[in-house]
């Protein structure tokens, strides 16, 4: 009984706090459209051979972060020292960024993949870690060939006018 008394206060309690007023509960279209772009993490670990290891983020907006622990061997982000770099970019090229990896994150049902391709016994490989709309997968054994889902986010992160952070 007194669990049903408490829900009804906390109910009520929680009902009264909406606001009257629906100009203040009302979202703008401009917050509608900034969640609507896809924070994306994406990280490659060490191993212990040459493998080159980071960690991009994109905040969704236009702030992206680079931290390249190790070198990369070849390819676009061959010109990266290890350090942590900094690039905003406009709207229209979030927008593109946006779209161009949503579409190669469809291709490969990427939402549906799991979270976590390993294996306790397997020791010298890295993980490589993407999150795109909140999906987090660690691929490091046995896991789907997403290399040109990898590709063409690195294809993209060399375009950005980096700068290296003292």
């Amino acid at each position: 009984m007194t669990g049903k008394i408490a829900f009804s206060l906390v109910f009520a309690a929680l009902v009264s706090c909406r606001s009257p007023d629906p100009a203040i509960a009302t979202v703008s279209d401009d917050l509608v459209e900034a969640e609507l772009a896809a924070p994306i993490y994406y990280e490659r670990t060490v191993c212990f051979g040459r493998c080159p290891a980071f960690v991009f983020q994109w905040d969704g907006n236009d702030l992206l972060s680079l931290t390249v622990k190790r070198p990369f061997f070849e390819g676009n982000m061959m010109k990266f020292v290890p350090g942590s770099y900094r690039a905003t970019i406009n709207p229209e090229e979030s927008e593109r960024f946006n779209e161009r990896i949503l579409r190669a994150a469809e291709r490969f049902s990427f939402s549906t993949l799991d979270s976590v391709y390993d294996s306790p016994m397997v020791t010298d490989l890295p993980s490589t870690i993407l999150e795109i709309q909140g999906h987090r997968v660690t691929n490091r054994y046995k896991g789907p060939d997403l290399k040109d889902l990898y590709a063409e986010i690195e294809e993209q992160m060399a375009t950005f006018g980096w700068q290296l952070q003292e």
